[in-house]
């Protein structure tokens, strides 16, 4: 009886035995390599969602510009030369301060400035007159809804009281041609 035990038992731990070698065997040759495979794939697949989350972060921030500039276009646009832009330029700045008492001593266009898709137009004005003038010519070149701007303003005074000599460098921003 105790051989019969025995036979079992050695049969039972050759099962086991041969159970526990086929399960190391088939997770060796198969469980594990998937394993690897899968993990690989889902640190692909993070990257990929990282990458993609990029991609929408920069996709939104160009439709924010595209959006701004759309806006701006309107403002800006215009199919004429330069020399057209720079003579528009100067007849709006003629008709803002021909309201005002005001004597232009000079008018000098100075170098256009080309930036990525529009360009600057720069004049340099130097007048006289009394100072409220001034400050009423300055506001109603600042409150224009085309895009121009007062870079510099040089003011001095002068023997008379209230009258100043002001130079002032104005700027507007114009489309380029190719962009219109």
């Amino acid at each position: 009886m105790k051989s019969e035990e025995a036979r079992h038992r050695e049969r039972f731990l050759a099962v086991i035995t041969a159970v526990i070698l086929t399960a190391v065997f088939i997770f060796t040759m198969v469980v594990d390599p998937q394993l690897k495979q899968r993990r690989m794939l889902s640190q692909n697949l993070h990257q990929l969602q990282i990458k993609l989350t990029k991609m929408k972060g920069d996709l939104l921030i160009k439709d924010r510009i595209e959006k701004i500039y759309s806006q701006i276009e309107p403002l800006i646009a215009t199919c004429d030369t330069e020399q057209q832009q720079i003579s528009a330029f100067t007849r709006q700045l003629s008709q803002i301060y021909s309201k005002f008492n005001v004597k232009i001593r000079s008018v000098k266009i100075l170098p256009v400035s080309d930036e990525n898709f529009y360009r600057r137009l720069t004049i340099k004005i130097e007048m006289t007159g009394h100072i409220k003038d001034f400050l009423k010519f300055a506001i109603a070149v600042e409150g224009l809804t085309d895009p121009i701007r007062i870079e510099q303003f040089d003011l001095v005074a002068q023997q008379s009281k209230d009258n100043v000599r002001v130079s002032m460098v104005i700027t507007k921003v114009v489309s380029e041609p190719k962009y219109s």
